[in-house]
């Protein structure tokens, strides 16, 4: 089993100036490609039959644990399986979440939402940017959705990812690690995310998640 480098759903300077064309290819062809280069070496890996990158790193986790609001800790995870692998899940997974001319005001099922469990966009917004503010070191923000229908903004640190909670689903995913954003934003981590969200954000793509998280 081999896993190939996904094609970008835009050209690599479409998302400027919100992020640069070198921002972003350092980015795709450098962490991800490095990613699935490293990936594609693990004896798990390269001697599988057919099988899903969700499994795989479910198999690295060892199984689905209890969901878990809030934080999603790093755990101990002794091969390269899980921390490879979801690092591939998560970089594809906010790739998609980018489009250009994207952002601003949500619209569709995932608004409605927004607007009732936080009252407005713009609070969603401000408790979004701070809880990336407030990520020590490095990780992704996620917008995820738990099987009572309940949003929560979530700091995973490393590479966790949502999926592998019980009862847990991503529906947006922001990549805080530095390579994300450095060469265009410095350490201004929450400006970056601002502008993601006033910007990128591609609803049409979290509203797919929303749907099927139902």
């Amino acid at each position: 089993m081999k896993f190939a480098l996904p094609k970008l759903p835009y050209k690599t300077d479409a998302l400027a100036p919100t992020l640069s064309e070198r921002q972003l290819n350092v980015h795709y062809t450098g962490h991800l490609r490095g990613y699935i280069d490293a990936f594609n070496k693990i004896p798990e890996v390269a001697n599988s039959e057919k099988t899903t990158l969700e499994s795989l790193i479910l198999k690295g986790k060892h199984e689905m644990i209890d969901n878990r609001l809030g934080v999603l800790p790093p755990g101990e995870h002794p091969s390269k399986l899980f921390n490879i692998g979801a690092q591939i899940y998560n970089h594809v997974f906010y790739f998609k979440c980018l489009k250009p001319k994207g952002g601003g005001e949500p619209t569709g099922d995932i608004k409605d939402v927004i607007d009732g469990q936080f009252g407005s966009y713009d609070n969603f917004k401000k408790k979004l940017v701070a809880k990336a503010e407030n990520l020590f070191g490095s990780g992704y923000i996620w917008v995820t959705i738990d099987d009572e229908g309940q949003l929560e903004i979530i700091k995973g640190l490393d590479a966790e990812t949502p999926f592998v909670y019980k009862g847990l689903s991503p529906i947006i995913g922001i990549d805080v690690w530095e390579h994300a954003y450095y060469l265009d934003y410095q350490r201004r981590r929450g400006d970056y995310v601002k502008r993601v969200m006033e910007n990128l954000i591609n609803w049409e793509f979290a509203n797919k998640n929303l749907r099927f998280a139902g």
